[in-house]
């Protein structure tokens, strides 16, 4: 399975009052991650409405292990990873890390393809299979 790398810039707007990354700045954090995966392999926000299929984030787990504080420049590392429903349902592992390569924040998002008229999963498509990294 193919492992993605975003970088990103912590600002001001991501701060709390406790001078690091408010807890849930951190879910926005991975979801631009994750976006920017699937837009740049050409499953855009365009796509979606045209095809009626879009990801769904159907769990998540998250566990903080150190600070992430203001300019800090941060890599988000993200591989998908077989799921016990692996026809509908797919695991996303996200690891944020500083520029010491030190693991700030690791998540764990069950997702899978949601048809947006049916209102309910489906199997996923060779195009969403292709945008997830699991065909090249």
């Amino acid at each position: 399975m193919r492992i993605f790398e975003s970088e990103i810039l912590i600002r001001e707007s991501l701060i709390d009052s406790f001078g690091h990354v408010n807890n849930a700045k951190y879910l926005e954090l991975f979801e631009q991650a994750r976006w920017d995966i699937i837009h740049d392999r050409g499953f855009s926000v365009a796509e979606i409405v045209k095809n009626g299929l879009g990801p769904v984030v159907l769990e998540v787990n998250l566990r903080f292990t150190k600070e992430v504080r203001l300019r800090e420049k941060i890599k988000i590392v993200s591989q998908v990873e077989p799921d016990e429903n692996p026809k509908k349902t797919m695991v996303m592992v996200q690891a944020m890390k500083n520029e010491r390569g030190e693991i700030c924040c690791q998540a764990r998002f069950v997702f899978g393809l949601f048809d947006l008229k049916a209102r309910k999963l489906v199997n996923p498509t060779p195009e969403w299979s292709r945008a997830i990294g699991l065909i090249d």
